[in-house]
């Protein structure tokens, strides 16, 4: 532990952004957006390749 006293970290923490300017965005998590989407990708990937669901004799071309 870094700081042993609750005390003393919100002090630390004070001191830290008593001249900072914070920004409160209330939108999606970008890096969070990219991580699922990654996560979705890899457990597609890991799953195999899609399966078509064709009639048998079905060319998928039209005559």
């Amino acid at each position: 532990s870094i700081f042993p006293d609750k005390a003393m970290t919100v002090a630390a923490i004070d001191r830290l952004v008593h001249h900072a300017v914070i920004f409160e965005m209330n939108v999606e998590s970008y890096r969070r957006k990219t991580a699922v989407d990654r996560a979705m990708s890899r457990r597609d990937t890991a799953s195999g390749p899609a399966t078509s669901h064709e009639e048998p004799g079905d060319t998928g071309q039209e005559t």
